[in-house]
């Protein structure tokens, strides 16, 4: 295949461009970009009105890949970019037509690690050429500095810190061939003889930029960082702590040492913050690291990682998202490892990498095990009788475990206001739905998950001359149930202990068995259905009224919103629920031995219910749910921000349906 690179000839080659970089970016982050837009499918912001672009074009015109550059004379960047990239130092030191950003490299997944990167930085620095600039900037992610610092840029600034993550502020000398030719910068070639500053240039930034450093000159042979590495302190001076490269030898572990960077990082600096997904896997040089618990650069430290040791193994060997902060305890200095460099040491010596593999899990274990003795410590110390554990709740025999328990919510009144709208908002509709299967005025009702009442007062009213019976688990939500029946005169509602599975009824004393939204947080919906069966009488009906979150669609699409459906499922799957169950029990209820089974939906909409109720009764939960969990952090909530902001928008719309299925007892 031929790779060409070219310029945009119209608008129409420049909205192409914009709409590779979604496609490429929008499955790579969890979190917004600048200029993502989800409407149009593409990517654009404000440096693309005075951008020069180049893309890499297959022959079939197919786009590989794309990169820009801005020229600091031909208009202004953003703040925040100009600020952490300093360009107007940069511009006062070389004069802004002398200063080039690049940004919004971006290669197509199945064409990197080929010659496309190559190709498009070779003519994007063609191009710095030809307008004589004398320093090009960029930021990049960890993962991808390896890639930059072979082409000859450095860091110069502090990291810092946007929506998807750590980015490390980089600069090249443009014109400094003998720079290029002592890196290996394919680069060095481009220069012309005749231009190249030999140096005068880098010699400012050292002048004017005290974190300017060159990867390749720090003097470090490889034998000697390899011993830097195996024979670091170890983390307490009676033990010997486990080392990346422990028990490998030299010859072995040498060429992937090579071309492996260096990065400086502050004191205080974070460097992974709880909920990044990026994976940036290093090795700790010098200083400390803590790896910590906790909100904000503040967290609880449960660990301390020490020179020779790793850091980010977990989230770049499995892809899941960071579960703790790390913070720089002193000035460090770390060894970033190149995302690809287990894969190639893989293929090339299995051996080596099933040790390397090895040595991981045995740091990780060292880890827990100080965590664990951290914590024992800490309860050690304080009264046991006053801490309480939050785990799913546990009654009676042990036989409800479920993923709904009142006690262990955050808010309660907030939950509880919730569990009132929610049984309220759609009445008329519900309870006509329910004379249609069959419920009748008279019938005596099982009211399974009864909550705080809300439910059996509306069946008391819609149904004057039945009783209901509710059965309620949670001793805080039946006393709000008896509240609710001596305040409304219910003289037909009780509300009794007990669960799902064991029902405190005789069988056949049911003509009606209903279970509103319980469902969702049964781990053995079998039992709970046998039960339903036993209690109910011989054609009498059983009804549950359940969701599907894959029924939910949201108009416009919120970037991001499918990764926090699936973390909620998760959450509550931990506690024994299940958000997807509405779909199964059709299953379920024939599998239980009821005859005639139905499966009714119905539609509940933003336009139905207003946008705020909606938006309570369907994400409410959600968010109780991952802060139950313990996954929750700023980004979590500015995702249900946004989805509350957008439902009010002019157009938005948002459904769900609630899945209404019933059968007869035999």
């Amino acid at each position: 295949m031929t790779v060409s690179i070219t310029s945009p000839k119209d608008p129409m080659d420049l909205e192409r461009i914009f709409q590779f970089l979604y496609e490429v970016w929008n499955n790579e982050f969890e979190r917004d970009i600048p200029g993502m837009d989800h409407r149009r499918g593409w990517v654009r912001d404000e440096l693309d009105d005075w951008a020069d672009h180049l893309i890499a074009l297959s022959d079939t015109g197919q786009i590989l890949g794309c990169i820009r550059t801005n020229t600091l004379n031909q208009g202004k960047p953003p703040p925040e970019l100009s600020d952490n990239m300093a360009f107007e130092k940069l511009g006062t030191l070389f004069g802004k037509d002398k200063v080039s950003f690049i940004s919004h490299l971006a290669v197509a997944p199945a064409h990197r690690g080929s010659t496309v990167v190559s190709l498009l930085m070779s003519h994007i620095f063609r191009a710095n050429f030809e307008k004589k600039i004398q320093v090009a900037t960029c930021y990049c992610q960890l993962t991808l500095v390896s890639l930059y610092c072979r082409f000859g840029l450095c860091p110069y600034l502090p990291n810092f810190r946007i929506d998807v993550g750590v980015r490390v502020p980089l600069i090249g000398c443009v014109n400094d061939r003998n720079y290029f030719e002592k890196t290996g910068s394919p680069l060095a070639m481009l220069v012309p003889e005749t231009l190249n500053d030999h140096g005068r240039a880098a010699k400012r930034l050292e002048e004017h930029f005290p974190k300017f450093y060159d990867p390749g000159l720090e003097k470090i042979p490889s034998k000697a960082l390899w011993a830097q590495l195996a024979y670091a302190p170890a983390m307490e001076e009676h033990r010997e702590g486990f080392k990346l490269f422990q028990d490998i030898p030299l010859e072995s572990i040498e060429q992937a040492l090579k071309m492996l960077p260096r990065l400086q990082l502050a004191q205080g600096e974070v460097l992974f913050m709880k909920g990044d997904k990026e994976a940036s896997m290093g090795i700790l040089l010098s200083g400390s690291m803590g790896l910590g618990v906790g909100e904000g650069k503040d967290p609880h430290f449960i660990s301390v990682i020490r020179p020779g040791e790793p850091f980010g193994e977990i989230n770049t060997l499995t892809k899941i998202r960071h579960s703790t902060t790390l913070v720089a305890m002193e000035p460090s200095k770390v060894l970033l490892l190149s995302e690809q460099m287990f894969e190639r040491i893989a293929e090339k010596n299995p051996g080596l990498a099933i040790q390397l593999y090895k040595n991981i899990v045995n740091i990780l274990a060292r880890r827990m095990t100080d965590a664990n003795n951290n914590l024992s410590e800490i309860l050690g110390k304080n009264d046991l009788a006053a801490i309480r554990v939050h785990r799913p709740a546990l009654y009676g025999s042990g036989q409800r475990v479920e993923s709904y328990s009142f006690d262990t919510l955050m808010d309660k009144e907030s939950e509880y206001k919730r569990l009132k709208t929610q049984a309220q908002v759609a009445q008329a509709m519900e309870f006509s739905k329910l004379k249609g299967i069959g419920l009748a005025n008279g019938d005596t009702i099982l009211d399974l998950g009864s909550g705080p009442g809300v439910t059996a007062m509306l069946l008391s009213h819609n149904f004057p001359k039945s009783r209901i019976i509710g059965i309620e688990p949670d001793k805080d939500l039946r006393t709000r149930a008896e509240a609710l029946k001596a305040e409304k005169d219910l003289t037909r509602c009780d509300f009794l202990e007990g669960t799902a599975q064991e029902i405190p009824l005789a069988d056949d004393s049911i003509d009606f068995a209903y279970a509103r939204l319980l469902f969702q947080h049964i781990p053995n919906p079998m039992a709970a259905l046998k039960e339903m069966h036993r209690v109910t009488r011989k054609n009498g009906i059983a009804c549950i009224l359940d969701v599907d979150d894959d029924t939910i669609f949201i108009h416009p699409r919120v970037k991001g919103w499918e990764a926090v459906e699936r973390r909620v499922a998760k959450a509550q799957a931990s506690y024994g629920g299940d958000r997807h169950v509405g779909r199964k029990l059709l299953s379920y209820l024939l599998e239980a031995g009821f005859e005639s089974v139905r499966v009714d939906l119905v539609p509940v909409t933003t336009q139905m219910l207003g946008p705020e109720v909606f938006f309570d009764i369907v994400f409410g939960f959600k968010q109780q749910t991952l802060k139950r969990a313990g996954d929750w952090d700023e980004e979590t909530g500015k995702r249900f921000s946004a989805i509350r902001d957008l439902l009010q928008e002019k157009g938005a719309f948002a459904s769900e349906n609630i899945f209404v299925v019933h059968g007869t007892a035999t």
